[in-house]
C-alpha cells in the first residue's frame, strides 16, 4: 500500500472516530446507559430547563441547563476525568450535545451523550422521578386567570409562569389553525425539522443553540409572539435569549407538539 493510500485511510479513520465521538464526547445507546445507571458508573445530567426536569427525568439525574453552566459548575465533579452522561428530550433535542461541548471546553474528558434521552428511558419503564403536580382535566377547560392584552390581542398566560401561554387554552386553537388575529406563531426549530411538519400558521425563525441566539431581525415588529418547537425546550431557550423589551410581548408554548399527515396534536406539559 502506497503512502498516499495509507494517509487517506488514516484520515478516513480519524473522521469516522470523530463522528462516533461527536468531537468532544461519545454517543451511547440505551444498553450502555442502563449498565452505567445500574452500577452508578456515571453522573447523569439532564440538559433541559428546570420545568421539564421537574415534570420527569431519569432517577438520580442532576439538572444542568446550558445557560446555567457557570452558575452551577460547583455541583459538578472536581475530577475532570469523572464520567458524565448527558441527555435531554430525545434525538431531535441538541441541548445535550451543546452542553457536552461546553463541559469539554471546561476540561472534562469522559463525556457521554445519550441521544434517546428521557423519552426513550421512560418508554422502557425504567426508573424515573418527578415533582408532584395536581391532576388537571383538559375537558371543558376555561382559564381561571384574567387575560392579558398586547397590541389588541387578548391572551391567557400560564397561572404559574407569565412567560408561558396557557397551553390548555391555546392547544385546541393551534390544532385547528385558528390563531387569534395578531398573534405571531414562531417555530424555532431547524429548517429541516420545520419542513417535515409544523403547526398551521407557523413561521420558521431557527434558534442557534451553539451561539444561544435568535435572529430577532426576523421577528415581527409588533404584536405578541408565541414560540413553539417539539417539546418546549428550544422555545424556552429562544425566549431567554431575547432582550427584555421583546420578552415582554413574547411567550413560550410549553407543550409537546406532534404533527402528522397535516394534523397536529398539542399536549400541555
Amino acid at each position: 500500500m502506497g503512502r498516499r493510500a495509507i494517509a487517506v485511510l488514516f484520515l478516513l479513520t480519524c473522521l469516522a472516530l470523530a463522528e462516533q465521538r461527536g468531537g468532544s464526547y461519545r454517543r451511547v445507546g440505551l444498553d450502555e446507559v442502563k449498565k452505567l445507571y445500574d452500577t452508578h458508573g456515571a453522573l447523569f445530567v439532564d440538559a433541559r430547563r428546570f420545568s421539564r426536569y421537574a415534570e420527569g427525568t431519569i432517577m438520580r439525574a442532576l439538572n444542568l441547563p446550558v445557560r446555567r453552566v457557570k452558575r452551577m459548575r460547583r455541583w459538578l465533579p472536581k475530577r475532570l476525568d469523572a464520567p458524565i452522561l448527558i441527555f435531554c428530550d430525545g434525538p431531535e433535542c441538541n441541548a445535550s450535545a451543546v452542553l457536552a461541548r461546553r463541559l469539554a471546553k471546561a476540561g472534562y474528558s469522559r463525556l457521554m451523550v445519550y441521544p434517546g434521552g428521557y423519552p426513550e428511558w421512560k418508554r422502557r419503564h425504567l426508573p424515573v422521578m418527578a415533582a408532584p403536580v395536581p391532576c388537571r382535566s383538559a375537558a371543558g377547560y376555561r382559564p381561571a386567570q384574567k387575560p392579558v392584552t398586547i397590541d389588541g390581542v387578548r391572551l391567557y398566560t400560564d397561572p404559574e409562569d407569565s412567560s408561558r401561554i396557557d397551553a390548555r387554552w391555546i392547544g385546541p386553537i393551534l390544532e385547528q389553525g385558528a390563531l387569534p388575529v395578531g398573534l405571531h406563531l414562531i417555530d424555532v426549530r431547524s429548517p429541516s425539522q420545520f419542513a417535515r411538519a409544523h403547526l398551521p400558521g407557523a413561521i420558521n425563525v431557527p434558534f442557534d443553540p451553539e451561539a444561544m441566539e435568535l435572529n430577532i431581525s426576523r421577528l415581527p415588529a409588533r404584536g405578541p409572539i408565541l414560540f413553539t418547537c417539539k417539546h418546549g425546550s428550544i422555545s424556552t431557550d429562544a425566549w431567554f435569549s431575547l432582550p427584555e423589551t421583546l420578552q415582554e410581548r413574547s411567550f413560550i408554548l410549553d407543550a409537546e407538539v406532534k404533527c402528522r399527515d397535516g394534523e397536529c396534536k398539542v399536549s400541555p406539559n
